[in-house]
């Protein structure tokens, strides 16, 4: 059994859920929040549980599981996997069916006709998957965003637009898609973008972690003084609402033996500010060492926000001002240099790329630092 603490937010993922699963959640819904907010653990525990308690048949792929992996890939692979686990059923509802074979997920088994292996769509699988457990399906997507940075990805998400048109028909039992993105702006190019699968789905903004959570996490905390609740919020807010790094000061506290209850409070947000200041360091450490061109690409791409144009005029010339006070070395600036620029900080993970070409910083938190500098 995992000895990890979970903090349940029970009201929130049954609101979110029923929600989901009434007419209101049919185009489907779109959840951000900042990364390492507990937009994960609330998927996981409580939303997911809930939505099987209501009977529905759940699938689940997190995109960050394997960034060397096509995200059409994953998801195709999760639909199949799903699949080969509901085997059984699957094949009951097949004989009923007066069905001499059954294929799941591309492996030859005693009945076939159910899968999505040579000759079978994600939305015929997934039809078929409803009728034999006549249930809703619930295709949760984490990490969403990163669909559409490739096309077999892109071309996934139109699979599953089909599938969520037939099965939500009267002839099935309905179909639903909880999609999460770590940034906003990135998963609002899948429900606002004309060309995109799930255009005017629901997007909603995942609330942060409240006072609630502190006060929990105060009772889990085995320290001999505790700091005080109006600290911890101001604190909490400062680390951008990320239970990691309060947790991280909550145990750094622990084993400074020179607190009492005087300065508990003073000493809780040194070490706090210790913590956030050496994550900073080690990012612009990471930005200090790039070439001129590339550290200037990402220092305007966080100044501009989403409305950074690579190749404009204007662009260039923040380009040329941003390596002027990085070196006095000359920077050639160019469309195939500030293109080798933008995949490079791609392949470093500094940066995001929509398969239609729209750049954005991988983790909002380095915008943030690189404004400040």
């Amino acid at each position: 059994m995992s000895s990890t603490r979970i903090f349940h937010r029970t009201i929130l993922a049954e609101n979110i859920a029923k929600r989901t699963l009434s007419a209101k959640g049919a185009s489907g819904v779109f959840i951000s929040a900042p990364r390492r907010t507990g937009k994960s653990t609330l998927i996981n525990e409580d939303i997911i549980p809930f939505l099987k308690s209501q009977s529905a048949e759940v699938i689940y792929v997190d995109l960050w599981s394997d960034r060397s992996r096509d995200p059409g890939d994953l998801i195709s692979e999760a639909v199949r996997d799903h699949l080969q686990k509901r085997e059984g059923t699957l094949l009951q509802w097949a004989r009923r069916g007066g069905l001499d074979k059954v294929n799941v997920a591309g492996i030859q088994l005693d009945i076939g006709k159910v899968g999505i292996g040579s000759g079978k769509t994600i939305a015929k699988a997934l039809a078929e998957l409803s009728d034999a457990t006549k249930a809703m399906i619930v295709l949760v997507i984490d990490e969403a965003q990163h669909a559409i940075t490739t096309d077999a990805g892109a071309s996934a998400l139109f699979a599953l637009k089909a599938a969520r048109d037939q099965l939500n028909g009267s002839n099935h039992y309905g179909f639903r898609l909880i999609a999460t993105g770590s940034n906003r702006d990135k998963l609002s190019l899948l429900v606002q973008g004309k060309d995109q699968a799930f255009l005017s789905a629901v997007l909603l903004d995942l609330e942060p972690l409240g006072d609630d959570y502190l006060v929990w996490e105060m009772e889990q905390y085995d320290g001999e003084v505790k700091p005080s609740l109006d600290v911890l919020h101001a604190a909490f807010i400062a680390a951008g609402h990320k239970p990691e790094s309060l947790r991280k000061a909550l145990d750094d506290l622990a084993f400074r033996f020179d607190v009492t209850a005087e300065n508990v409070d003073t000493v809780f947000q040194e070490v706090l500010n210790k913590i956030m200041a050496d994550a900073k360091q080690g990012f612009m450490r990471e930005v200090n060492g790039l070439p001129p061109l590339q550290a200037a690409v990402l220092t305007v791409m966080a100044n501009t926000g989403h409305d950074f144009a690579p190749f404009r005029t204007n662009t260039y010339e923040m380009y040329k001002d941003a390596c002027a006070r990085l070196t006095n070395a000359a920077v050639t600036i160019e469309d195939s240099s500030i293109q080798y620029a933008l995949e490079a900080l791609r392949t470093k993970s500094l940066v995001w790329k929509s398969s239609r070409g729209v750049y954005a910083i991988e983790d909002s938190q380095h915008a943030t630092w690189l404004k400040e500098e």
